[in-house]
């Protein structure tokens, strides 16, 4: 593996670790007490794009490969793999809700929508930054690492498994099904774009049904349990 992406990988680790860095530090001290930890957040994760722009940047020559797939079919696979993410997504909840007995709540989604509503500009985090970072790490970084020297099955289930345990929830079915379909999409279309653009896409789902205007409140929850109501960022 090459070393810009062990760079990744400890870059992402300080980024999900410096949420333990107390809020009351100095360069905090002239934001609200309410607004601090989605100032945080979408400053750490703000910088951690940054790096992995820069430590990506001898790969952006590489516009086309021979195995990734043309522009038209990257675009079929782009939009399907939101449908496909979303099956992978609901069919982890059934299962876990009907078989294991286990709530279709998520206390990550829970957690990252209640900072999402004191701290608004944190959408911008959960609908894209950190999307792009997940995909970067958990398809591009670990999955083709080690894709390379086993095979899909080998890799989709570890980094799906890892992807799951990094969200720190009990729906760890939930997530690996989804970060399993995540590594098919990545596989298939040999653009990491692809698995970003449905990574993000079902973010932004569930912050729109979670800030949308709905009056019927209760429909509008059944709704996103339904498909899951999880923010895999």
């Amino acid at each position: 593996m090459p070393k810009r992406y062990w760079w990744i990988l400890i870059t992402y680790l300080l980024c999900q670790l410096s949420v333990i860095i107390p809020l009351k530090t100095p360069i905090l001290n002239a934001v609200p007490p309410s607004q601090r930890a989605g100032v945080w957040t979408i400053l750490t994760f703000s910088i951690a794009l940054i790096v992995f722009l820069f430590l990506l940047k001898p790969e952006w020559s590489k516009i086309h490969e021979p195995h990734q797939a043309p522009l038209a079919d990257t675009a079929l696979w782009a939009f399907g793999g939101i449908f496909l993410v979303f099956a992978a997504q609901i069919a982890g909840g059934l299962i876990e809700q009907h078989i294991f007995g286990e709530s279709s709540e998520s206390e990550n989604t829970k957690n990252i929508m209640e900072m999402a509503k004191m701290s608004p500009y944190v959408i911008l985090v959960i609908g894209i930054i950190g999307p792009i970072l997940e995909e970067i790490v958990f398809r591009k970084v670990i999955f083709g690492a080690i894709y390379k020297r086993t095979n899909f099955l080998i890799a989709g289930v570890i980094s799906s498994l890892l992807f799951a345990f990094a969200h720190m929830d009990k729906h760890i079915l939930v997530y690996a099904l989804v970060g399993f379909v995540l590594c098919y999409l990545y596989k298939k279309s040999g653009r990491i774009v692809v698995s970003m653009f449905a990574h993000a896409a079902m973010n932004s789902l569930v912050i729109w049904l979670t800030f949308s205007g709905v009056q019927n409140i209760k429909e509008k929850e059944q709704f996103i349990q339904f498909i899951g109501g999880f923010i895999h960022g």
